[in-house]
């Protein structure tokens, strides 16, 4: 008989939108699926494919239980499977929502995480807690909109205390980054399935001339401008295989010169601060198409866009700077910015934090911005300009973190520490359509980021009937995509039963060249990819095999 996967029994789940899954009964063409709260069904339904999310009658601090029965081609019933036997957490934030345009809001949920609280959550419209990371504390940094979460957790350590993570919604992780060195700030996973983030790493330098310089010596620094005598600290743009190895790396101290810094810092530096922090590197995005990164580098106030994997910079953008290295932007007045999006057309998006906007704008008080800035090229020049501005009044200043989405229908989601944390839904023509109060207070709990995602369940809720897990009637093994390919491809296939499957690649010889999974498999439709970084180029074939069937697809690898 089939078994109930999900929710697993006797889980406690932090969410309240519940995906509910099965596996297939043999000769079933649909299925029964009740949920119950003690002896009350809240779901009767009838459902013809192997899962269900139910985004409306589930609620916090209550016990469920749930069954599911096939429905065969006659109309008859088969036997109860279950009941299985789940409960759901406690909510964590403190959101208050005021709507007020509903007809202009994006659809979907915003997800955030809070500093220092060392918690994410996501809540709906109205502001209704649907998810929370529970007792895992998790900080939310980003996610690719397909349902898969990126973070770090909060591990109690003295150094290193961020460990960068893929997580899912029950709080576990996917994946965790090696933490030898202290990751920060962002972290993503690239189509090869490698992941990317940011660490700090040291180098000792001067103290500059300036206005610090006699108070840096009261302190019994040289402070002559030239005697390397204080760590200055920096990033390294570091990225990883699935293994933990590192594949990559990329260090400010290569490409930046030191003679580029931000003075108000050092104004700060004596008899405060041990080290100074140079950079602060808060954001990358990575573009397949181009195979080139942007790098958001806070403390000076630029954003750079560096060829992969050379790692030279294509152009930097910013407050000019004494190496004149600051090709284009000087005047755009940006400063401290936080996050970084790519929209299709090349703009970019990002929240201008706006520490130095007194000086570099001559505005009357500091002022967050939430800015779209496009590039152009012209005969290898670049230029740049804000086509797209939000300033936030004084009392949503965001000192630290915050960050601006794009949304599908075209509005911006702003993030800004201001006001105990506050999300904006803004139109193009300027028009507060909603906005959230996250009742957050320093130094107890600061907003990093926030994002509008689709649902909790994407690459299932957006899905059709006909495409959401199918009862499978037949083994298969799809056309691999993309193909040709360089380097990895995609092999997805279907099996009808229990099965001790191999999933094999061979050359145009015939000979076995690598076994990408070898293992049983339950009914269902199942992916995997083959990175073909060490083969050369030519035709390739994927195998799949069982006891009783085998399908054979061509591949092209094309470098």
């Amino acid at each position: 008989m089939a078994g109930l996967v999900k929710p697993a029994n006797g889980s406690t789940l932090n969410y309240i939108h519940v995906l509910f899954e099965w596996e297939q009964e043999s000769g079933a063409s649909a299925y029964n699926l009740q949920v119950s709260q003690g002896n009350n069904p809240i779901i009767d339904i009838e459902e013809l494919t192997l899962n269900f999310i139910e985004d409306d009658n589930i609620n916090w601090e209550t016990s469920y239980n749930w069954q599911v029965r096939p429905i065969y081609s006659n109309g008859s019933y088969g036997n109860w499977i279950g009941p299985n036997t789940f409960s759901t957490g406690s909510t964590i934030a403190d959101v208050d929502v005021t709507i007020h345009n509903g007809n202009l809001y994006s659809q979907g949920l915003t997800i955030f995480s809070s500093f220092f609280n060392y918690y994410s959550a996501a809540f709906d419209k109205e502001g209704n807690e649907v998810w929370n990371t529970g007792q895992s504390d998790i900080i939310y940094y980003n996610t690719d909109y397909n349902g898969n979460f990126f973070g770090s957790w909060f591990n109690d350590m003295p150094q290193n205390y961020f460990p960068g993570i893929e997580f899912n919604l029950d709080g576990g992780f996917i994946w965790e980054e090696p933490n030898d060195e202290f990751l920060h700030h962002d972290l993503i996973k690239l189509s090869n399935g490698n992941y990317m983030g940011i660490v700090d790493t040291t180098q000792f330098g001067h103290i500059p001339l300036g206005s610090w310089t006699e108070l840096c010596q009261l302190y019994g620094y040289w402070a002559d401008g030239e005697t390397p005598e204080v760590p200055w600290i920096g990033n390294k743009i570091i990225e990883w295989n699935s293994d933990t190895e590192v594949v990559w790396s990329w260090n400010v101290f290569d490409h930046f010169s030191m003679d580029d810094y931000d003075s108000g810092l050092w104004e700060n530096f004596c008899g405060v601060e041990l080290e100074y922090d140079w950079t602060h590197i808060n954001a990358i995005v990575f573009n397949e198409a181009e195979s080139a990164l942007y790098i958001s580098i806070r403390h000076l106030s630029r954003i750079i866009k560096i060829d992969y994997p050379s790692g030279n910079i294509i152009w930097d953008m910013g407050r000019y700077m004494p190496s004149g290295d600051v090709d284009m932007g000087h005047d755009l007045g940006f400063s401290w910015q936080h996050g970084l999006q790519l929209l299709t057309n090349g703009n970019i998006v990002t929240l201008d934090n706006g520490n130095r906007s007194e000086s570099f704008l001559d505005t009357e008080f500091p002022t967050t911005r939430g800015i779209k800035i496009s590039i152009e090229e012209n005969d290898g020049e670049y230029s740049a300009e804000i086509v797209w501005e939000y300033p936030l009044p004084a009392d949503l200043f965001g000192a630290a973190s915050g960050n601006v989405q794009k949304l599908e229908n075209g509005n911006y989601l702003i993030t800004t520490a201001g006001g105990g944390g506050t999300v904006l839904e803004i139109t193009t023509e300027d028009e507060i359509v909603w906005q959230a109060n996250l009742n957050l207070s320093l130094p107890s709990g600061a907003v990093y980021r926030a994002n509008r995602i689709p649902s909790l369940y994407p690459s299932i809720s957006q899905l059709g009937v006909d495409d959401r897990a199918p009862i499978i009637t037949d083994f298969h093994l799809n056309e691999p995509y993309p193909n040709p390919f360089n380097p990895t491809v995609n092999i997805e296939f279907s099996i009808i039963e229990n099965s001790v499957i191999y999933l094999l690649v061979y050359d145009i010889k015939g000979t076995e060249l690598e076994t990408i999974y070898n293992g049983i498999q339950y009914p269902g439709i199942y992916k995997y990819s083959w990175n073909a970084e060490n083969y050369p180029s030519g035709t390739y074939f994927v195998k799949l095999k069982t006891e009783s069937y085998e399908e054979t697809k061509k591949i092209v690898l094309l470098k």
